[in-house]
């Protein structure tokens, strides 16, 4: 059985979450996604507790408990100019800090210097620093990869078995792995999902993650052409919106990209598209629910 039946959905439906990743990053991505949850087409958001803006999102998510938003576990910071700092001190923790003292630019540097305890403390307290915040998280996933890499997944799924809150882990084989390029992930995979099925934790049937490339000029035909040829099962779709500001634009050249993003979800258009196909929505709340609730069928 598929998460989608398991949800109650029929064995052909295709069900797609559609997700904004890199929240409390900017107040430009805050308000973006703000108002695509809201007024536009998305279902679901992630968090970045450690970010400058976190106080933003996390007053809103107060004020609105019926709001979608997971934490982004992150353990890098992949700007040059614009920079954050693990809620870990360096004392307990010096593999998470960086020559400068942020967080690594890159997930080989994370995967290289941050030991899994050392990981362990600062997700830890990013999910409880979100949870004291008053946030009624959804989800765990992941910013850039870094805590699904092999180093990290076992603390990644034993984290949301703790906390009985789903993760971003998708159910992939071996062959669909190899073929991806990422074949060196089953021998970690392999015994995650394992563990996931026998406590009859959700997983993830597919996802859709390399979004943020596509020039903006191509990203509604290249994602309509997705979603038309979606799988049936449960899909993680993620993209990274972001009003358009100078604040983003000195972030990050994808600054362009994540402003498509946002005008590409801030309304109904793209739900609208979705039911045109016959593919339902659905967000992490519900599975979470279910999960939480024993709803989830075996």
């Amino acid at each position: 059985m598929n998460l989608a039946e398991r949800l109650g959905f029929a064995p052909d439906d295709r069900v797609l979450i559609l997700h904004a990743d890199d929240v409390a990053s900017s107040h430009a991505s805050n308000a973006a996604a703000i108002e695509c949850l809201e007024q536009g087409s998305l279902t679901s958001a992630s968090i970045l507790v450690p970010a400058p803006w976190f106080p933003e999102v996390a007053a809103y998510a107060r004020d609105h408990p019926e709001a979608d938003f997971g934490v982004h576990l992150t353990l890098t910071c992949e700007y040059d100019p614009y920079r954050w700092r693990a809620l870990t001190d360096r004392s307990a923790a010096p593999g998470l800090y960086d020559e400068q003292g942020y967080l690594w630019h890159t997930v080989g540097q994370a995967v290289e210097h941050i030991s899994v305890k050392e990981a362990e403390l600062e997700l830890r307290a990013q999910i409880e620093t979100a949870l004291a915040a008053g946030i009624d998280v959804t989800h765990f996933d992941t910013h850039m990869g870094t805590v699904v890499q092999p180093k990290f997944m076992e603390l990644f799924v034993s984290l949301g078995l703790e906390y009985g809150i789903p993760v971003f882990i998708f159910r992939a084989d071996q062959e669909r792995l190899r073929d991806s390029g990422m074949g060196y992930y089953w021998s970690a995979l392999e015994p995650q999902l394992r563990r996931m099925d026998e406590a009859r934790f959700p997983v993830l049937d597919h996802i859709l993650v390399n979004t943020l490339e596509c020039p903006p000029e191509e990203k509604e035909a290249h994602f309509k052409s997705l979603f038309a040829d979606l799988w049936p099962g449960l899909t993680h779709f993620l993209i990274h919106p972001a009003k358009p500001s100078d604040e983003v634009s000195a972030m990050t050249e994808s600054a362009p990209l994540r402003a498509q993003d946002y005008e590409l979800f801030r309304d109904r258009s793209m739900a609208e598209e979705l039911a045109r196909l016959g593919i339902h929505t659905t967000g992490y709340r519900q599975i979470r629910d279910a999960y939480r609730s024993g709803a989830l069928k075996s």
